[in-house]
């Protein structure tokens, strides 16, 4: 039983933190809130995050576009183009290029790192050696005018910088896709004339069947409004910042986007599709394990049910241990202060430990997690406790209030119903006369002396009621009290007592004369009851003894002619047959008699204390040989010590006598027939069991009756009465008789209190 505990409590633990993982899992995931539809209906192209990717991307592309007109020339990098236009002096204008800007840039200590971003740099040594310009002209933002005058100011170390940024963004975007492989495909053209346009792309070859046969794409027009697209979000202003850096005045462009959506490449899309990948199945993981988590916990929580209060060792019965016999009241208190002690060290420690390991934007949710389990824990463990004392049926009994109850009722236990009722009434007049004293009070609050005299009034009519009130309450306690009376003398045997229901009024008057229907219909059954039984004694020993005259006369002649010296086997074996017919009626008609006598109570007992297990050895040693005969080996568990009852050793005797004789007419052969001898509280118990020979197709309350027997074929001698007889005697000594039938397994049990 312990094992079995503890292996439930482990395994409850276990499945509860599968609880814990599942939920952690699904509540930490980025589609958390958008139920389970998005598993097997979403893919990654169909997610915010995809259409935040390919916007962002469609705006580098612009960029590019852009600084593919600022960095390069005929296709390449031209270092000499012009890039910045400043003012350093009253009418000193210069022109710097992208190659000197660089270098400057690069005297200053600035480079482009792995990701293409400016790294770094010192500041200058002083403001003379780096004085701020006028910035006339950018190209990379030709249209930019200034708000306000400090805007178009900058130090050439500033301006350096700004112009590497740009430069790392057409690095950056350049890298991506259009130096190396990309699952972004794209296409801009601006055409004026055949031989006169601007074509931006990363793939050749492609038309727009193509760019849609990817998987995701944007097909936009200068010469339509509608955008031929399969995204589930647009990206908007593409038409717009088409339009916006068109280099010739009329419509006949296009811009074609495309993502292969089978990633044959390992960009950003398919690390992003990847991740999404491990998010779903981290999402059916989480699903997983919740769904196994609770039914889990489910079970184990029932085998904790039922397991609950029972003993590691002995019966298999719900025992309080020490811990359970503490009042209710005081372990919901106990478990209250444990709680209240274990969020204190979660707040205090055991947080502090969880922000170690979590990251600041969880915080939240493991303290939450800590909390739950805490409250499920002390929760589970006071339940389980309420859960032995129910068991135990010491939830209710041992409890405080059911302490405060019987010590209240010792007030009113031993009254009468007049006197509760009375004392019930002073308790209501002292909170009426509370109720006055205050009415009083308001009486003299006021001035006007019509409203004192209503009020007077209404006190006095109170006063009155409550008299009535009180009048009525103790008329019916009094008939309360004349019928708890009567029923007293009825459950005592009194069937006769009636009570004089003119007395009495309305409801109470009606069951009055209903509990006299009761007596007088008590009393008729009774009394029939008496002479049926009556009837029945006196015609079985009648008839039984005008059969035993007769056949004593039968065995005698019997016995006389087979002292008449006859040869003949076949008379010989006639009379035999007779003779044992004969005495088979003898032994029946006798234990008709004593079954009668023995259910009518008819017997005078002479009790006196016994020895029961000494009796026991002695029965065992009466039937051993007969036993053997049928090749029935006695086996017996009795305990050393003695065990005192009050019966009477004769009719005990036959109890046991007709128990032994049971099992060996009935007992399969070559079989084992165990007795044995327990205590069980105040009771001494007797036990015998046997295999049955033949199959007992019968129940256990149907062989205490007469004249059955558990072989329906009827093949052996007994007469049916034997359990019969041995029930009725042991119940007439004040013992218990039970009998327990499992198959082929008969038990019977005789239970006597010990002698103190």
């Amino acid at each position: 039983m312990k094992k079995r505990k503890e292996l439930a409590v482990l395994l409850h633990i276990f499945f509860s933190f599968l609880v814990v993982v599942g939920v952690t899992i699904m509540y930490n995931n980025v589609h958390y809130g958008e139920g389970i539809d998005w598993i097997a209906h979403e893919t990654y192209e169909d997610t915010p995050e995809f259409t935040r990717q390919l916007k962002s991307d469609i705006d580098e592309i612009f960029n590019y576009v852009k600084y593919k007109e600022v960095f390069e020339t005929d296709g390449r990098i031209d270092y000499s183009k012009p890039i910045v236009r400043v003012t350093d002096g009253p009418g000193t204008t210069k022109e710097y290029t992208v190659d000197e800007m660089v270098r400057r840039a690069k005297s200053q200590g600035y480079y482009l790192n792995e990701q293409f971003k400016v790294s770094g740099g010192h500041p200058p040594s002083s403001d003379r050696d780096n004085p701020d310009v006028r910035v006339d002209y950018r190209a990379y933002e030709p249209d930019f005018e200034a708000t306000e005058p400090g805007e178009s100011f900058l130090t050439m170390d500033q301006l350096s910088y700004e112009v590497l940024s740009h430069l790392g963004n057409y690095y950056s975007f350049y890298y991506r896709f259009i130096q190396n492989p990309s699952n972004l495909k794209f296409e801009i053209l601006y055409q004026n004339t055949k031989d006169d346009y601007k074509l931006y792309r990363n793939v050749t070859g492609k038309n727009l069947n193509d760019f849609k046969a990817m998987g995701k794409y944007l097909y936009v027009t200068g010469e339509s409004l509608y955008a031929d697209s399969n995204l589930t979000t647009i990206p908007k202003n593409v038409s717009s910042q088409l339009e916006k850096m068109n280099p010739y005045n009329n419509g006949n462009y296009h811009m074609t986007i495309a993502v292969d959506t089978s990633y044959p490449y390992n960009d950003a899309y398919a690390k992003a599709d990847a991740a999404y990948n491990r998010m779903r199945l981290f999402y059916i993981a989480g699903i997983v394990s919740l769904a196994a988590g609770i039914l889990g916990s489910a079970v184990t929580l029932y085998v904790l049910v039922s397991l609950a209060g029972y003993r590691e060792k002995g019966p298999k019965a719900a025992t309080p241990e020490r811990f359970d016999r503490i009042p209710a009241e005081i372990c919901f208190l106990i478990f209250a202060g444990a709680t209240l002690i274990s969020l204190f060290l979660a707040d205090k420690l055991f947080n502090k430990i969880i922000h170690l390991f979590l990251a600041y934007d969880q915080w939240f949710y493991g303290e939450l997690v800590l909390r739950v389990l805490i409250y499920y824990a002390a929760g589970l463990m006071f339940a389980l406790c309420l859960l032995k004392r129910y068991k135990a049926g010491t939830l209710w009994t041992a409890s405080l209030l059911y302490r405060w109850r019987n010590n209240l009722a010792l007030y009113f236990k031993n009254h009468r119903f007049t006197t509760r009722i009375a004392f019930s009434y002073i308790l209501f007049l002292a909170f009426n006369i509370l109720m006055i004293a205050v009415f009083c009070v308001l009486l003299f609050t006021y001035n006007n002396l019509a409203s004192r005299i209503l009020m007077g009034t209404i006190g006095t009519l109170l006063l009155c009621f409550d008299l009535w009130v009180f009048h009525k309450m103790y008329q019916n306690a009094w008939q309360t009290d004349q019928i708890n009376q009567a029923l007293l003398h009825i459950s005592e045997g009194n069937t006769t007592y009636k009570i004089n229901t003119e007395t009495f009024c309305g409801k109470e008057r009606e069951l009055a004369e209903n509990i006299n229907h009761i007596s007088t219909g008590l009393e008729a059954a009774l009394q029939e009851k008496v002479r049926s039984e009556r009837l029945k004694t006196d015609l079985i020993t009648n008839v039984s003894h005008d059969i035993k005259t007769p056949l004593t006369s039968i065995i005698n002649y019997v016995d006389l002619i087979k002292r008449e010296g006859i040869k003949d086997p076949k008379i010989l074996g006639y009379l035999d047959v007779l003779e044992q017919k004969s005495h088979r009626l003898k032994t029946l008609t006798e234990d008709l008699v004593e079954a009668s006598k023995a259910s009518s109570g008819n017997l005078k007992l002479e009790i006196a204390s016994i020895d029961f297990v000494e009796l026991i050895h002695q029965t065992n040693g009466e039937f051993e040989e007969k036993f053997a005969l049928r090749h029935l080996e006695l086996i017996s568990d009795l305990p050393d010590e003695s065990f005192f009852i009050e019966a009477d050793g004769r009719y005990l005797w036959r109890v046991l006598e007709n128990l032994y004789n049971n099992a060996f007419k009935y007992a399969m052969e070559h079989s084992r027939v165990y007795v044995d001898i327990i205590q069980e509280h105040d009771m001494v118990v007797f036990t015998m069991k046997n295999i049955s020979q033949n199959p007992l197709n019968i129940r256990a309350d149907e062989l205490t009756e007469r004249f059955v027997r558990g072989d329906v074929a009827r093949t052996t001698e007994g007469s049916g009465l034997g359990i019969s007889i041995a029930k009725s005697l042991t119940e007439l000594q004040g013992g218990k008789f039970m009998l327990y039938i499992d198959g082929d397994l008969f038990k019977a049990s005789v239970a006597f209190p010990i002698q103190r």
